[in-house]
């Protein structure tokens, strides 16, 4: 490894313990236009890419490394958990399986095998090889807590409760901790005992304490709506799209609302394709700079693309797609940071569309704040006032965009979703025109895992006990409904076009 290669990666580290990954992702692209041949520039690119939710390319250049050495476990291992998040199981567990046989059933390999079993329903499996490893496993963080969302799937939660109780006495390791007790709080959450729940998720976000500035976060959007006014936006270059370029769908959306339950129903249909949580955005904004050579800074440099620029842009976006594609005409885009995103994009792709998905912000923020958003690298959900605060901005921002761009744009609320699947669906699909298809009514029943955290919730039919869940957590609520105010009287007027 050459110098220049290790400095590279020390601050790959540095991006990556700051959860900057699409920063890291950049840096290791240019590092390895110099050093095209570098395995570890490789290994640590396909690393953050997946980090960063770009499964796609993870597993390509993960596979890439396969090819290079077909006997390597790491490369397998990497690569299975990649393939497994864009839904290629049969191809994850052939990969793990190689690897648990070099390894001759080493913890890593045989954890990552059962943990692709437990995402895809077949927990059986997955504890059948955990209670015949030769190893002891039972220090392994990876090993607890998949030990206890089996436990959770046989519903022996009294059980899943006792064992982390356990794990939580011999664990030192503070990341650990606070996944085991995001664990619990679901656990006891599904016991009923709601204060149990919510205290064991407070101490969760304690023991973390990663400082969040929520003032610049906050600002970022104040200033992005003051920025691109309609005229604006209007005296902006655009691009033009191709003929046989696909339509982007971009699934505007707070964690924690809907968008997995919403892009499994619409991935049944043979004219869209699921993207997941794509990060093709940040990427090409993160080439606005290089375009440009723009003294603005961020959003103020729009200003000096040419029609040119932008449209090599799409060529960039829509090249992330090819992998989704198929015979797809829609390949749908649910990355977290689409709000603040949504304008540049709609000028790069002026074919592309946008559904706003609003949920109940109280129930948002009970669920943000019982489940573990910080490993996506969502600190403001240490703070259940951030939440309710963040959830407005974001608010604002669809409004905002709604009566600025020129796109087509759809405005569905979840709990309208979850009580009226069949209409809902239909306007949808309507509005992405596109025939009515049954699978869509049936989309608990597909083979594929949804690529986010929110796998075990979509491979089942609709469920409507997600709603008006913050009640049983109303005494803990007091602050976030004070920075709610009127916003707390859900649904707010809406509007759409």
């Amino acid at each position: 490894m050459t110098s220049n290669s290790k400095q590279i990666l020390q601050k790959v580290q540095e991006y990556r313990s700051k959860k900057l990954f699409v920063n890291a992702a950049f840096l290791l692209r240019e590092a390895l236009e110099k050093e095209p041949d570098s395995q570890e520039l490789r290994f640590a690119y396909a690393q953050v890419s997946g980090e960063s939710r770009d499964f796609y390319t993870a597993a390509t250049v993960f596979d890439e490394l396969v090819h290079l050495n077909a006997e390597h476990p790491v490369y397998l291992v990497e690569s299975a958990n990649a393939w497994s998040r864009l839904g290629e199981i049969d191809k994850a567990v052939q990969y793990c399986q190689e690897a648990v046989r070099l390894t001759n059933s080493g913890h890593k390999s045989v954890i990552s095998l059962a943990n692709i079993y437990e995402q895809n329903n077949r927990w059986e499996e997955a504890e059948s090889l955990l209670l015949n490893s030769k190893d002891n496993l039972v220090e392994n963080g990876n090993y607890q807590r998949l030990r206890v969302r089996i436990l959770m799937a046989q519903k022996k939660f009294s059980e899943a409760i006792d064992q982390l109780n356990q794990f939580l006495k011999i664990e030192t390791n503070t990341v650990n901790q606070v996944k085991l007790l995001f664990l619990m709080s679901k656990v006891f959450d599904q016991l009923g005992e709601f204060d149990n729940a919510w205290g064991a998720a407070s101490k969760a976000h304690e023991l973390d304490g990663t400082d969040f500035d929520e003032h610049s976060y906050l600002k970022s959007y104040e200033e992005m709506r003051a920025f691109l006014t309609k005229e604006v936006v209007d005296s902006l270059a655009k691009g033009v799209p191709e003929q046989g370029m696909i339509e982007p769908l971009f699934v505007v959306s707070s964690p924690r609302s809907g968008t997995s339950l919403l892009e499994q129903i619409m991935g049944m249909h043979p004219d869209i394709e699921n993207g997941g949580e794509m990060p093709s955005g940040s990427l090409i904004q993160n080439q606005v700079p290089l375009v440009t050579d723009s003294f603005h800074q961020w959003p103020m440099s729009l200003v000096d693309l040419t029609p040119s620029d932008v449209n090599s842009l799409a060529k960039q976006y829509h090249s992330h797609c090819d992998f989704f594609k198929g015979t797809s005409r829609i390949v749908s885009n649910k990355a977290l940071n689409l709000y603040p995103q949504l304008g540049f994009l709609s000028l790069v792709l002026p074919n592309s569309r946008a559904v706003f998905l609003h949920r109940n912000p109280l129930d948002h923020a009970v669920s943000c704040f019982t489940n573990n958003l910080l490993e996506a690298g969502l600190p403001y959900t240490n703070s259940i006032e951030t939440i309710g605060k963040v959830w407005i901005e974001r608010y604002k921002m669809a409004q905002h965009w709604q009566d600025t761009l020129p796109i087509k744009m759809l405005v569905m609320n979840y709990e309208e979703l979850v009580e009226n699947q069949r209409s809902e669906t239909e306007r949808l699909l309507e509005f992405l025109d596109v025939p009515w298809h049954d699978d869509c009514m049936e989309f608990h029943k597909s083979k594929r895992i949804a690529r986010t955290i929110s796998y075990n919730q979509v491979n089942q039919k609709m469920y409507s006990s997600a709603r008006g869940r913050w009640k049983n957590y109303e005494k803990h609520l007091g602050p976030l409904i004070d920075v709610l105010g009127s916003f707390a009287e859900y649904p707010p007027s809406i509007h759409s076009q």
